[in-house]
């Protein structure tokens, strides 16, 4: 299978996390993952869990307990093409749905964002399938979902973040991640998969989650 989403820039992403509610409420423990893994670099993460365009406006990580949707939305045109080019709900990909088949749907709705800096578009493949310029792998939910269980492990820790006595044992998980904060090969991911659906704080189904290769795409200015 391959796709495109529309993923948001780490930067700014980063920037709503270290001053949301929630990171304020778990400073202690967050800035301890963080201590331990200083190779891992939030600003460099290239994955699927950067709040990608989706059915709904959705604010940044740690902001879900204050209400995660944005009112108004600050992109109702390009929402409204994204959603004629999504079709009907179909009962399967997790909500919000964020994955469009063709890249010419991704680009014609990246041509009429309001902040187009906000975003860039990634070509998200599922084995046996690779991207034209591949930037790594990842593991998360295919189609939609924003989760991806590196991210929410290592770089915005939210839903399931590792305990103290986790740290090292992540840190040697992750050791091999790239330059852009993916797994350089698909067999470090799938390791990574077995290891993180093992650990008592992770998910404990492997079967939700795709190893997925995410490349990287260059749009022509219009």
């Amino acid at each position: 299978m391959r796709a495109y989403a529309l993923m948001q820039q780490s930067h700014r992403l980063d920037a709503d996390y270290t001053t949301s509610p929630m990171y304020r409420r778990a400073r202690e423990q967050l800035e301890a993952i963080r201590a331990v893994l200083p190779s891992v670099k939030p600003f460099s993460y290239r994955g699927v869990g950067r709040y990608p365009f989706t059915e709904y406006a959705e604010r940044g990580p740690g902001w879900q307990g204050e209400g995660g949707a944005l009112k108004p939305d600050p992109e109702p045109k390009a929402r409204s093409l994204f959603l004629e080019f999504l079709g009907p709900e179909d009962y399967q990909t997790p909500y919000p749905r964020a994955f469009l088949r063709q890249l010419e749907q991704i680009e014609a709705v990246q041509a009429v964002l309001s902040c187009k800096e906000r975003y860039e578009v990634v070509e998200i493949c599922s084995p046996p399938e690779y991207p034209r310029d591949p930037l790594g792998f990842d593991v998360g939910y295919w189609g939609g979902g924003n989760f991806s269980i590196l991210c929410d492990a290592t770089v915005w820790p939210l839903w399931h973040a590792p305990n103290q006595s986790a740290l090292p044992d992540l840190a040697r998980a992750v050791a091999a991640l790239n330059q852009h904060v993916l797994f350089p090969t698909e067999l470090a991911a799938s390791d990574y998969l077995r290891w993180y659906t093992s650990q008592p704080w992770g998910e404990e189904d492997p079967a939700q989650f795709s190893v997925m290769a995410i490349g990287a795409v260059v749009v022509a200015a219009g």
